[in-house]
């Protein structure tokens, strides 16, 4: 039985096959690529060398894309592969990510990632950099003290809050941490932290759920967990899914799962969390102007009963 791989539920909405696919994808996942081959008998060849720019209309006008099954789930407006990619497959796209070598192979099917490369990962809110608003924000909402802050899959850590605990993040690859952060290579090292954070994570995994649960395990009692992902699809899109009305494509690039405010939400409250505070942050980045969406819940200290 298919089932959400964000809120758990069972009563997924097939979509059919309108998930197309990027060339860079494709090629880094399936080990393919969509081509145009020449015939072998010259006077076949020349008339394709002679229609070549009516073929190039013509693709404009009906592209061909590989595409693969969607579902939507009406308890939690989240968007997921009917089938779930394959972890090692998955691990193809981002062996080496963001590496040069990785920048290089992307730049060679998207010739306009060469413009921004150098600077993914870097966004503002309301013209403040990335840690101070995130900190700004939390500070709304939870005081944790100098209690100890984990970013699970951080990349070197720098984007943990500037509160004054002990900072840690997880991270598999040999990165070395930002300064002042502890870097934990082994799962088995972990702990249980005030504050943990799972950042541009969730939105890349095969199992968004499950993973969030071994993350949500982290937290110790009455400390916070922050969930923050992008948010992909405009509201309009997530209005029609939820209407019933037909979609007839969306992409598939980096992220293969595609959440919105209200899958978050119940995300979050699927892991037995008290939830704080969810909402979607207008960002400018060096990709786009979009929205990313935030999660803030709490792990209570369950009371005994009367």
């Amino acid at each position: 039985m298919h089932t959400c791989r964000n809120c758990g539920a069972a009563n997924l909405r097939d979509l059919g096959f309108i998930g197309a696919l990027a060339p860079f994808f494709l090629k880094r996942v399936f080990r393919s690529e969509l081509v145009t081959r020449l015939p072998a008998v010259p006077w076949k060849k020349a008339i394709q060398r002679a229609t070549r720019p009516v073929h190039a209309l013509i693709s404009r006008l009906h592209p061909q894309v590989v595409a693969v099954e969607l579902q939507f789930c009406p308890n939690c407006s989240f968007v997921q592969a009917k089938y779930p990619f394959a972890d090692d497959a998955i691990a193809r796209l981002y062996a080496d990510y963001r590496s040069e070598s990785y920048n290089r192979e992307r730049i060679r099917y998207e010739p306009s990632y060469g413009a921004v490369a150098g600077k993914v990962g870097g966004y503002t809110e309301g013209g403040v950099d990335r840690v101070p608003a995130l900190t700004r924000w939390l500070h709304l909402h939870i005081d944790i003290g100098d209690g100890s802050m984990l970013d699970f899959g951080g990349d070197d850590g720098r984007f943990l809050p500037t509160f004054p605990g002990p900072k840690n993040v997880f991270e598999i690859s040999d990165v070395s941490p930002a300064q002042g952060v502890t870097r934990i290579a082994m799962e088995s090292d972990l702990k249980t932290y005030s504050y943990v954070q799972i950042a541009h994570v969730l939105e890349h995994v095969t199992d968004p759920l499950g993973l969030a649960r071994k993350v949500a395990s982290l937290v110790e009692e009455n400390g916070y967990l922050l969930v923050e992902v992008p948010q992909d699809l405009p509201d309009e899109i997530f209005d029609t899914l939820r209407s019933n009305a037909p979609v007839n494509s969306l992409p598939i690039h980096e992220h293969i799962n595609s959440y919105s405010v209200l899958a978050v939400r119940k995300l979050l409250e699927a892991l037995g969390l008290s939830v704080v505070a969810v909402e979607a942050v207008p960002i400018v980045s060096p990709m786009s102007a979009q929205s990313f969406i935030r999660g803030l819940a709490q792990r209570l200290v369950p009371t005994d009963p009367l």
